[in-house]
């Protein structure tokens, strides 16, 4: 029997329910970097091996006239700790045999899709336990650092899981473009179709301006999050969208309306 009390306090100071150790938001951040790895590990590659452009004259200790080394060994590295962090986390889950209602009870597969979609299953079972809230930092911050990395207008836009395929193919475009192709079964869909769809389901969700600026760059904003996330903060501060009222600690929006002032704002043709 878990000794908690059913009023208790995230280590980030939200109240945490259902004797959980961690609370709502942080089981959310959670499954969202989880569910970013098949993402990320697509474009870690593309980084490591240098397929997208980088002008090395911008970077310190290089010079224009030296040949650079074929790999990107801090996004090689990045990958190497991602992944070591998410299989200490699936050891620990299947020797303790954390609670979950996964239809796979082995351990997964050697990638980091399978990996993170093992450990999707197990994030309700981590929150009721102590030790639940080091894998929230640890996964969290992991994926972070990945994302510092590639954090760049990107060439492809993801626009999420395709619906026309049993192989759990995902919906790439390019940004803003018409149509989207799976990268397993190939099939094409009317991108804009997807993206109003997310957007409807998107609508009323309250979002933090990081968050907002995350899920914008999905949606055909080419400006980096960094940009998104201070102009969020600019509307705020000039009282252009409302506060809303919620457990978080941080400020948080209604993600329709904060898009609207985003998309009103040219960000869509930012570079």
């Amino acid at each position: 029997m878990i000794d908690r009390n059913a009023d208790s306090t995230c280590r980030c100071g939200k109240p945490a329910r259902d004797a959980a150790y961690f609370c709502d938001d942080c089981a959310r951040s959670l499954s969202v970097a989880l569910g970013e790895i098949p993402w990320l590990d697509e474009e870690l590659d593309i980084t490591v091996t240098r397929q997208k452009g980088v002008d090395y004259r911008t970077k310190g200790g290089t010079r224009a006239s030296e040949r650079p080394s074929p790999v990107v060994w801090s996004a090689s590295e990045a990958r190497g700790h991602l992944r070591g962090v998410l299989v200490s986390w699936v050891r620990f889950c299947a020797d303790e045999q954390v609670r979950n209602s996964s239809p796979h009870q082995g351990v997964p597969e050697d990638s980091l899709p399978a990996i993170s979609r093992w450990l999707l299953w197990r994030v309700d079972g981590l929150s009721l336990l102590d030790i639940g809230p080091e894998a929230v930092d640890e996964i969290t911050s992991a994926v972070a650092h990945c994302h510092r990395l590639i954090d760049r207008p990107s060439e492809r836009q993801y626009l999420g899981q395709c619906q026309e395929c049993d192989e759990e193919g995902r919906l790439y475009c390019r940004p803003g473009g018409a149509m989207a192709r799976c990268n397993v079964c190939g099939s094409v869909v009317n991108a804009e179709e997807v993206r109003t769809r997310m957007l409807t389901e998107l609508d009323d969700r309250l979002c933090t301006a990081g968050e907002i600026a995350h899920l914008s760059t999905y949606l055909g904003l080419k400006a980096s999050r960094d940009q998104v996330r201070k102009h969020v903060e600019y509307l705020a501060r000039k009282g252009r969208i409302a506060r809303q009222a919620s457990f978080s600690t941080q400020a948080t929006y209604r993600f329709g309306e904060v898009y609207q002032h985003l998309i009103g704002h040219d960000y869509r043709k930012a570079s």
